[in-house]
């Protein structure tokens, strides 16, 4: 791994300021978006319950998860480059922020669903398209489950850097 990461070392610090430059921007323009759309009021055609679930899914689920997870991953390739650095808030508890990410994209699914089929088209749950409802849950329990695991390899990664780290 050590010569890895030194035949590669300019590579890496250029992707470290690639990331997190995306990461500072992903957590700027959503949360500029957010109170744009807050401020801004609402479409006429749409409903208000419908508005906010779409306002918050696209915040947490389209840019600070995503952002934070870009920040963490900034930090991760810092953290093998620099033998002086250590692991920043985001690297230390980036399991705990991938479980909560898998959380909020499982819940803003349910949520999202729930007002497409019941509430804005009032569609009943034994409508035949409870079908789609179900495929559409298929790729965010997907992702949810590539985010544990990644959550699961980040949580044992780490001591094993560290020790490595000491020993040489």
């Amino acid at each position: 791994m050590n010569e890895f990461i030194e035949k590669n070392r300019r590579l890496l610090r250029i992707y470290c300021t690639a990331a997190r430059t995306i990461g500072w921007l992903l957590l700027i323009v959503g949360s500029l978006g957010l109170v744009v759309g807050l401020v801004g009021g609402r479409p006429e055609n749409i409903r208000p319950l419908h508005l906010e679930v779409m306002r918050w899914r696209q915040f947490l689920g389209g840019c600070v998860f995503p952002g934070i997870v870009v920040l963490g991953l900034a930090q991760f390739v810092r953290y093998l480059c620099e033998n002086n650095y250590e692991p920043g808030w985001i690297l230390r508890h980036g399991d705990k922020v991938l479980y909560l990410y898998a959380a909020v994209l499982i819940i803003g699914h349910v949520a999202w669903s729930f007002i497409q089929f019941t509430v804005y088209r009032n569609f009943s749950m034994h409508d035949l398209r409870v079908g789609y409802l179900l495929a559409g849950l298929l790729p965010s329990l997907a992702w949810a489950v590539i985010l544990v695991g990644m959550g699961q390899v980040l949580r044992r990664m780490l001591p094993m850097i560290e020790e490595s780290k000491t020993l040489v």
